[in-house]
């Protein structure tokens, strides 16, 4: 852990107890996808902030939420923030945020959110935030930059939210057959594509998708071509992919049947309505 930073009323035997909490919560945690970061407090900015900083200036370093008036406070709650990601932790120094803090293209110049920052709409409503980084459509500069913005905040979401990894190993069947459902939250787990036997006439291949929720429910479904392909291993260009660790937002659908694989229960659903 780098230390070399400059603290405001906190003792070092206290600072370095913080850092020793740090080092531990960062055993097994990784920072070849970027980190998270504890920016601390300073005179005229009394509070303790989280951050995200991505690789190779994939985005400027983004932040998520202020956390508390005291490091040690700051730390715990990030801890808590933090406990289902297995991203690094770091403590930076506020003179490496200063250039970020007068920016405003985190600004939603539109909706019932204008006027709103996007870390304050992510937080009171993170569904908003991941509309807007996966179905927006962006018509002027201004709100391709928030379009941006959104996706990164989509990346902290997946990896805070919900993880592959960290979803549990078995499920429940969801509803019964012939129900509907309403809005789904999901996470896509994995996609395959798979051929439409039942057209004749060109290939129309279509996405077979693996998907779960938040509480670890798993869900599949087909998303039908939306025109047919050039061959029988490709979308059409009219279709739109659906990638791993992508947010879908479906506003009803229809359970189609259960079943159990490997002691994991799916629900298979169809008829589905994206908002």
């Amino acid at each position: 852990m780098d230390r070399d930073v400059t603290l405001y009323q906190i003792t070092s035997v206290m600072a370095e107890r913080v850092f020793q909490k740090i080092d531990n919560f960062n055993k097994g945690r990784r920072e070849d996808a970027g980190f998270y970061a504890i920016s601390v407090s300073t005179p005229y900015r009394s509070y303790y902030a989280l951050w995200r900083i991505f690789p190779d200036n994939t985005y400027s370093p983004l932040f998520i939420q202020s956390l508390a008036v005291t490091f040690n406070d700051a730390a715990e709650r990030a801890f808590q923030y933090l406990q289902n990601c297995n991203v690094l932790l770091k403590v930076k120094d506020n003179t490496f945020f200063e250039p970020y803090y007068g920016l405003s293209e985190d600004i939603v110049a539109f909706g019932k959110y204008r006027g709103k920052r996007l870390a304050e709409v992510y937080y009171i409503d993170p569904n908003y935030v991941l509309w807007l980084a996966h179905k927006f459509e962006a018509r002027n500069p201004r709100d391709k930059k928030l379009a941006v913005l959104a996706k990164a905040f989509a990346t902290v979401h997946y990896e805070t939210v919900i993880r592959k990894h960290h979803l549990p190993a078995g499920s429940r069947f969801i509803g019964q057959p012939g129900e509907r459902l309403t809005d789904l939250h999901l996470e896509v787990l994995g996609t395959r594509l798979q051929l439409d036997a039942y057209k004749t006439t060109g290939y129309y291949v279509d996405q077979s998708v693996l998907a779960a929720d938040a509480d670890g429910n798993r869900y599949t479904f087909i998303i039908k071509a939306a025109a047919s392909s050039m061959s029988p291993e490709m979308l059409s260009c009219y279709t739109k992919k659906i990638n791993p660790h992508e947010s879908l937002y479906i506003k009803s659908a229809k359970v189609l049947s259960h079943y159990e694989s490997k002691g994991i229960k799916y629900t298979r659903i169809g008829y589905l309505k994206f908002k």
